[in-house]
């Protein structure tokens, strides 16, 4: 498949890799507007906000050291992003698939549901350093992309080019064992064996799950997770859980989240994918890469037909 740019698919993710070697920092002050698209501005404050962002995910300090020397390759790569997503949301004005205010609403509905409550939920925009203004037209974006993507034609998918793609990639749609599980999230190993005895004691453990767990994703559903397979979960979580039994329950499991208490429901063999079982999925998976690459060539146009400026 082609090379994709990173708007499209990964929506609005800037968790950009740094290119190796050594870049001369700027010799002059960078100016107020990084660049402009077809006269709309792009501020290098908006830069520097992404830049930040990176180093706090990543861990990096771009003000100093070799962290320093690098920041002007990841601000030109954050640039080049920012200039893709004026292009799509200029485009997306004029065709009128911006997403709509409603449209945000529900999906900012949809992940304050995975908190407890409205505090818990401004709380994690804080720790990831996100304002719900700037959410929004994260979502937003996000959004209008999906919207332009559904509004390109169905491309065609020859069964034997679909054929081909499964013979060559069939690992991806075997499917491994895996386990259907629940738990109990607490905040200290003390807690955590107080639930655990109450459960040996013949408690229900979804009715505990509701009253004690501090996963606001899993509480409501009595702790149940789903089925997950190898992966999913961090390690630790995953070398208990598939070692259980159905019906056994764990001792207390630490993770970076807390105390867990683990039950396995279910577990389901692995199995290989046959043709039959995975040609919708193949069909599905290879049109979906066609529209993506549709969309690339369109914005690869767009961006060599638009009135760009750099001025870093």
């Amino acid at each position: 498949m082609a090379k994709r740019s990173v708007w499209v698919v990964a929506g609005i993710g800037l968790a950009l890799l740094v290119a190796a070697g050594a870049a001369v920092w700027w010799a002059r002050r960078a100016p107020a507007v990084a660049a402009t698209v077809n006269g709309e501005p792009i501020y290098t404050a908006e830069v520097d906000r992404y830049v930040r962002e990176i180093g706090r995910r990543l861990g990096v300090d771009f003000s100093r050291g070799e962290a320093a020397r690098q920041r002007p390759q990841v601000a030109r790569s954050v640039l080049d992003q920012l200039i893709e997503r004026a292009l799509i949301l200029q485009e997306a004005r004029r065709t009128g698939r911006l997403a709509t205010d409603a449209e945000v609403d529900r999906r900012v509905g949809e992940l304050a549901a995975r908190f407890r409550t409205q505090e818990e939920f401004e709380q994690a925009l804080a720790r990831e350093g996100i304002s719900r203004t700037e959410l929004r037209e994260r979502l937003r974006f996000e959004l209008t992309v999906q919207r332009m993507l559904d509004a390109l034609p169905a491309p065609q998918v020859r069964e034997q080019e679909a054929r081909a793609y499964f013979q060559a990639h069939r690992e991806l749609f075997d499917e491994p064992e895996r386990v259907r599980v629940r738990h109990i999230l607490l905040r200290t190993e003390a807690e955590a064996r107080v639930a655990l005895a109450r459960l040996r004691a013949g408690e229900p453990f979804d009715r505990l799950a509701r009253e004690l767990s501090q996963d606001p994703a899993s509480r409501e559903r009595g702790g149940d997770l789903g089925v997950v397979a190898p992966g999913q979960t961090v390690p630790e979580f995953e070398q208990v859980a598939f070692s259980l039994q159905p019906g056994q329950l764990s001792d207390p499991v630490r993770t970076s989240f807390g105390y867990h208490v683990v039950q396995v429901t279910q577990r389901l063999p692995a199995r290989r994918a046959t043709w039959e079982t995975a040609r919708e999925a193949v069909l599905r998976l290879v049109r979906d890469a066609k529209r993506r690459e549709a969309f690339e060539r369109w914005l690869q146009q767009a961006r060599s037909r638009a009135c760009i400026a750099v001025h870093l």
